[in-house]
């Protein structure tokens, strides 16, 4: 029976029709029978596509032994080759070969194996399987039992400066809570690499016999940039690879955005306003514009009791009050009626045609500045 009738990561409505049906499918990749006597049911595969978040997958409960990884051969030769190449690049990219390095879902600790191959001197593994993990363990390396699942928590007392998942991504049927565990295990900044069956490739090639239980989800270029983003990870590169099987993709967690740029300039044109401003008394000082920005560094700057009012053209704010400060809002030729001696320009994009239109119509005011995006520019100043 399906599990789910709509899409998995983001709760969206499936495409109608059903993409694909395979009636009578095998119940799973890895249920192998020991004796004829045993019983399995098989099943009718569908496979569906989200019209929201465009995922495609299927609607079944997830196989037994989801959480674990399950490598069935040794690497060839070609493709150890391969990943050495491969990993000695992603570590020499983000400078992480003494740095901390987790593959979730690790098996036996082959990938593991690779990426110390490949310079790496701090590896971990995060396994669920109790069988891989002793395995493992029992080699040396430094793998825990576990999976990112809801009741997951961070065995180790610190965070991860980089990961790895290696064809596991499309198994987990609780996708955007797992990642979300996973974000939780990475440094703010922390870099990853990302591996899934490239389902681009699929389609292109038309590989009818590729769609299993086993498999929940298959990513396409955008679908896999789309959840990876949504998850809190920017996606800097992504590349099909090993003969277009494979989409590759590292990312990186994403940071906080810096503001102190903002703080800055602010800070700037708050004081050289004040300096402005404070030449002239309150009433002797006009703002022209009452848009959303004028409304914002009026605001910042506090300055109500320092200006006597502001001015805009457009008719519909016209009489009416600034909210916040409460300033009341003419139309420009009042300015014809009661001269000041100094106008602040605040128009945004407008400033400079304003600029001109004061300067020619208004040539009595003496004192004329506007703000600009990062400084108070004085175009006259008492002339």
């Amino acid at each position: 029976m399906p599990e789910t009738s709509e899409c998995r990561f983001c709760g969206g409505a499936f495409f109608q029709p059903v993409l694909l049906q395979y009636h009578a499918s095998p119940p799973c990749a890895q249920g192998f029978l020991d004796s004829l006597d045993q019983k399995d049911e098989v099943v009718d595969l569908e496979i569906y596509q989200c019209e929201k978040c465009g995922l495609v997958q299927h609607t079944l409960q997830a196989v037994e032994y989801h959480r674990n990884v399950i490598r069935a051969i040794a690497f060839s030769n070609e493709m150890g080759l391969f990943r050495i190449d491969q990993l000695s690049k992603w570590i020499h990219r983000f400078d992480l070969a003494d740095k901390n390095i987790l593959e979730i879902g690790c098996g036996k600790g082959e990938y593991l194996d690779l990426l110390v191959q490949s310079g790496a001197r701090s590896v971990y593994g995060l396994e669920n399987s109790d069988e891989s993990v002793l395995h493992a363990t029992r080699r040396g390396l430094k793998v825990q039992q576990g999976y990112v699942s809801r009741s997951f928590t961070n065995p180790w007392s610190f965070k991860f400066d980089a990961f790895s998942i290696f064809s596991f991504l499309e198994h987990w049927p609780n996708l955007k809570e797992s990642l979300g565990n996973l974000h939780s295990l990475i440094k703010e900044g922390g870099t990853g690499l990302i591996e899934v069956p490239n389902f681009d490739f699929i389609i292109e090639k038309g590989l009818y016999s590729e769609f299993t239980t086993d498999h929940i989800f298959y990513f396409d270029k955008r679908s896999l940039v789309n959840v990876l983003e949504l998850s809190g990870f920017e996606v800097l590169e992504l590349e099909s690879i090993w003969h277009g099987y494979i989409l590759s993709a590292q990312v990186k967690k994403r940071v906080r955005i810096e503001t102190i740029n903002f703080k800055s300039k602010q800070d700037l044109i708050v004081l050289q306003l004040h300096q402005f401003t404070s030449r002239f008394q309150p009433s002797d000082v006009v703002v022209w514009g009452a848009g959303h920005q004028s409304l914002a560094v009026m605001a910042l700057a506090q300055l109500k009791g320092k200006i006597s009012h502001v001015v805009d053209s457009a008719s519909f704010k016209q009489n009416k009050y600034t909210p916040g400060l409460h300033l009341l809002i003419k139309p420009p030729d009042s300015l014809l009626e009661d001269v000041p001696q100094a106008v602040v320009i605040m128009a945004a994009a407008y400033s400079d045609e304003v600029a001109a239109t004061l300067l020619q119509k208004y040539s009595c005011i003496k004192y004329v500045a506007v703000l600009r995006e990062d400084r108070l520019e004085i175009l006259k100043d008492g002339i």
